[in-house]
């Protein structure tokens, strides 16, 4: 059988569409797996710069509740060991704040004088907290948490390097990943007499750090020369310790200019050794360390496992099949027509996929057509708006874990840095229009005992339900936040007088003093709330904050469920 012009033309066309089409789906899905995978790359580093801020919210907690401690009065009477009084202060302090921080191994004062004689001392030892003193007391000059501390300034704080806790004694924090935060105790003269040092349990703070990671999420953490501090595999932590240096640059060989500190970030697809058998994508960045510290910089990372990511893209395979597959068969059809009448609407849908890859509208495909090639055209849309959705779902991921950074997970309101971003913002306002803040200090009476008597599911609803109540109780322009524990604090702006900030305070107390009706049974709670005014009572956050607070613990000697604004006569 002989093939004439029109035969043969017709079949070069066809096998031309169907070679046109192949390679047209096999660019497109590696357009999209190589898009997916770069998308799971960025949304990674911004989960892990989100995570290293948390670190750096931590750090900042523990710098604030060394600074509260030793700049109280008793921290200065209790390094006189005759001063029992002071050093008793001192303890219940130290163990109110444990109660209040399960990560805190153990809390110490330790003296300059003496050899670095311990003076003070609560440590952790498993649910218990206990006093250390007499004779269990031990010297601890030679460290370098101790003489490197006494050599900062007032205020300043020391980070150790992240060790295995060998000193004896140490309860629950003995043979246990440990780092050490210390700060002086100074003198009117600001002589360092001692420091306050406050020992941290890396397990429970990196664990808190992850909670909300998706499972199949793992978490890397590395010092400045390498060596793993977390790890899924434990076992390859700390391998210093055990004379066996165990680096992130050996598993992951890009992090090497982390390391080098040639760079602030990569991202890695691994596929070869460990990871030849399950790869992963993976971001590790450098994040400084900001304090006095023997700790140069860190290094985090998050990965995931590629074949979660590329789940994603075998689906969008299959629509690409199924296009491809009916591509082939349009052009079989239509190779009999006219080349021009082929070609064009072949040549549309091509631009079409080429676009996946960025932002640009198909423009011109033929999508009102009620044959094959409408359908195709449809396809492609449709395929497009698949992948534009599933990026949409990326970006609104990212959304979300910077809201998590930035608010409260049990109440909604702002956290301490989104509320200290805030009290920035408002402090350069005043000092620009002259005008006048209120910082509120609230402090609900006897939630402890609420919590005992209910349960922790119903002392998180109290929690809820007082946000909520401060929330209406405020203008929008005001803003409410939670500290922590059973603690808020309000920030008014723009006020006009003392008796404003009073009124909203007296209007709060009410409020949450009104009851609440929580699984039926009714509860009722109390607040005692101090006021600090700007400029009167101080012009930046840490002043505005303490004099706040002592308001608040002045409410609360006063009787309690009751509102007091800080005035310059008042105690301290």
């Amino acid at each position: 059988m002989r093939f004439g012009i029109a035969a043969r033309l017709a079949l070069l066309l066809a096998l031309v569409g169907m070679l046109a089409a192949g390679l047209t789906g096999f660019y497109a899905h590696n357009a999209s797996r190589d898009l997916l995978i770069q998308s799971a790359k960025d949304e990674l580093l911004t989960s892990t710069q989100v995570l290293a801020s948390r670190i750096i919210v931590a750090r900042q907690e523990i710098s604030r509740n060394l600074k509260v401690l030793s700049t109280h009065p008793s921290a200065l009477g209790a390094l006189d060991p005759n001063d029992t009084e002071s050093a008793d202060q001192l303890a219940t302090l130290f163990k109110l704040l444990m109660k209040a921080n399960p990560d805190y191994f153990q809390i110490r004062l330790i003296s300059a004088a003496d050899f670095g004689a311990e003076r003070v001392r609560i440590d952790r030892s498993g649910d218990s907290l206990l006093r250390i003193d007499g004779d269990d007391l031990q010297e601890k000059g030679h460290y370098a948490y101790v003489f490197e501390s006494l050599k900062g300034g007032p205020g300043e704080t020391y980070l150790s390097r992240f060790v295995i806790n060998h000193e004896r004694g140490s309860h629950a924090g003995q043979e246990e990943p440990t780092a050490q935060l210390a700060m002086p105790v100074v003198d009117a003269g600001k002589v360092a007499l001692g420091v306050i040092v406050i020992n941290v349990d890396l397990n429970g703070v990196f664990a808190q750090l992850a909670a909300g990671l998706p499972p199949e999420f793992q978490l890397f953490l590395a010092n400045g020369q390498g060596d793993f501090l977390i790890h899924p595999d434990r076992s390859q932590t700390f391998g210093f310790d055990r004379g066996r240096r165990i680096l992130v640059q050996d598993t992951f060989a890009l992090t090497a200019d982390l390391v080098a500190g040639k760079s602030d970030h990569v991202l890695i697809e691994a596929t070869q050794g460990n990871y030849a058998d399950y790869p992963m994508v993976a971001a590790f960045i450098q994040q400084g360390v900001a304090i006095r510290s023997d700790e140069r910089n860190l290094i985090l990372g998050l990965a995931q496992p590629l074949a979660s990511v590329l789940h994603k893209a075998d689906a969008l395979g299959v629509v690409i099949l199924q296009i491809v597959l009916g591509l082939c068969l349009v052009c079989a059809l239509l190779a009999v027509l006219v080349a021009r009448a082929v070609t064009r609407p072949i040549n549309l849908m091509s631009a079409a996929v080429q676009g996946f890859s960025d932002e640009r509208q198909a423009h011109g495909l033929p999508l009102e057509r009620e044959d094959e090639i409408g359908v195709l055209a449809r396809s492609f849309k449709q395929l497009r708006d698949q992948i534009r959705q599933q990026l949409s779902e990326l970006h609104q991921s990212r959304q979300d874990l910077e809201h998590l950074a930035q608010h409260d997970p049990l109440t909604g309101l702002p956290n301490r840095a989104l509320f200290a971003d805030r009290m920035a913002l408002a402090l350069a306002a005043v000092r620009r229009d002259q005008t006048r803040l209120a910082l509120m200090f609230i402090d609900l009476d006897d939630f402890k005992p609420v919590n005992d008597a209910h349960g922790h599911a119903v002392g998180d609803q109290l929690l809820k339900e007082i946000g909520a109540r401060l929330r209406k109780s405020i203008r929008e322009s005001d803003t409410a936040a939670r500290i922590g524990g059973d603690e808020f604090v309000v920030l008014l702006r723009n006020i006009q007088s003392a008796e404003d900030a009073m009124a909203v305070g007296e209007k709060i107390r009410i409020a949450v003093g009104a009851p609440f009706i929580i699984n039926h049974a009714s509860i009722s709670i109390s607040a005692s709330i101090g006021i600090a005014l700007c400029p009167e009572s101080g012009q930046d956050l840490i002043e505005l904050s303490k004099n706040a607070d002592n308001a608040m613990y002045r409410a609360k000697k006063e009787g309690r469920n009751t509102v007091i604004i800080h005035t310059a006569s008042a105690p301290t």
